[in-house]
């Protein structure tokens, strides 16, 4: 690698940092166990077998962006007052 492609990839890595920080996101190392990729494969959000990391992080994150809507789901169809439930 060259000094230009090593500028040019800190750049890319520098303009990450500051998009991430101004949406308040953050970048963290995760681990994915067997019985989690089964998981995603069964939610169709990553296909079967496939092990590469990139698409795996993709599902794990299409997943999160579910996981909201889908509490939002579950709130409205049993909310606490009726279950007695309260998880705090």
């Amino acid at each position: 690698m060259n000094d230009a492609q090593r500028r040019e990839l800190a750049r890319q890595r520098t303009q990450a940092y500051r998009g991430r920080k101004r949406r308040g996101a953050l970048l963290v190392p995760l681990e994915v166990e067997p019985q989690h990729l089964a998981a995603l494969e069964r939610l169709a959000l990553l296909r079967v077998g496939d092990r590469d990391p990139g698409e795996v992080a993709g599902a794990v994150s299409r997943f999160l962006v579910a996981a909201g809507h889908i509490a939002a789901l579950g709130d409205s169809l049993w909310p606490e007052e009726a279950t007695g439930n309260a998880m705090i």
